[in-house]
């Protein structure tokens, strides 16, 4: 979530849809499923167009569009949605985030390594924490987060309100090894998509009773360990705010901040076009419209037909 921006030049206002093809324009990529098969989850590679860090203008603010407000900020609650997703991603750590191809990729922000290292009689996965890697309050991260993470999720205890345990039942133990930065997860039943649990890990503080997993991260998170931390939700306006995390030990977010901000999607090729937001999430033919749009308004003519002809001078 470091690199998450817009190319220099595009933040401004412009009443011309080629903002759209300026590398602010996603389209949700279709993501595999886990389940209690062996198989892993097939990749699909991403469907976006990303910019390069040094495209990326420094102490920026980008506006991204989601369909509501977050319900929970909680990602492994039932009422969690999409952006819950998007905005736990920079605020939590992921540990294996996908690459542009669709495959885990391991996150040296806040591993070493992890590798299985034992498969009989009991399949084995050691984890080795990025020394650096700490919660905003200044805790390391370590063993005793993956511990409660896999109590909670492990559907063992009715009381803590999960909406999905996958993997997470598999486990038999987690151990801490010659410290806590060591992490050893023995499975009682081989998971082959190992590298999608703890992801996103909470705090202990957290997930270490009912009471603070059901309720604690409904609607802050005060203990956070990404490049930005939560600044404020504005329930009002369909805001909520991010900035850079003071705590954070990795490459420093270009962005001063990241707003979430809630658009309706028929108003979001407009909101493009007029500077209300940089990103958002359209479907595949509302892209292939805008495309078409953009070819008719080459040279800065005005664009004869697809979203946003009318906004188009």
């Amino acid at each position: 979530m470091s690199h998450v921006g817009v190319p220099r030049g595009t933040v401004r206002k412009r009443r011309s849809l080629a903002l759209l093809t300026a590398g602010v324009l996603t389209i949700p990529a279709l993501a595999g499923c886990s389940s209690d098969s062996e198989e892993t989850s097939r990749a699909v590679p991403q469907d976006i167009a990303p910019a390069a860090r040094d495209r990326v203008a420094d102490g920026s603010t980008v506006n991204w569009a989601v369909d509501a407000m977050p319900t929970t900020l909680n990602a492994f609650q039932a009422d969690a949605d999409t952006a819950t997703t998007k905005i736990t991603g920079a605020l939590l750590p992921t540990l294996f985030p996908m690459d542009a191809a669709g495959h885990p990729k391991l996150n040296p922000d806040y591993l070493e390594s992890a590798k299985i290292i034992e498969r009989e009689p009991k399949q084995v996965v050691l984890y080795k924490l990025n020394q650096q890697a700490v919660w905003s309050d200044g805790r390391e991260i370590g063993a005793p987060d993956f511990v409660a993470q896999w109590r909670a999720l492990s559907g063992k205890d009715s009381a803590f309100w999960t909406a999905r345990n996958a993997g997470y039942e598999r486990i038999e133990k987690i151990e801490r090894g010659s410290d806590d930065l060591q992490v050893r997860v023995t499975f009682a039943k081989p998971y082959a998509d190992w590298r999608s649990l703890f992801s996103p890990l909470y705090p202990k503080e957290i997930t270490g009773s009912p009471d603070t997993f059901n309720d604690g991260a409904r609607t802050a998170l005060k203990n956070t360990a990404g490049p930005f931390q939560l600044k404020g939700v504005d329930k009002a306006k369909g805001i909520v705010t991010l900035v850079r995390s003071p705590r954070w030990w990795g490459e420093k977010a270009k962005l001063d901040s990241l707003v979430f901000r809630v658009v309706a999607p028929k108003d979001r090729t407009k909101a493009l076009a007029d500077g209300t937001v940089h990103v958002t999430d359209i479907d595949a033919a509302t892209a292939n419209r805008i495309a078409l749009a953009l070819r008719d308004g080459s040279n800065g003519q005005p664009l004869t037909h697809g979203p946003g002809a009318d906004l188009t001078p």
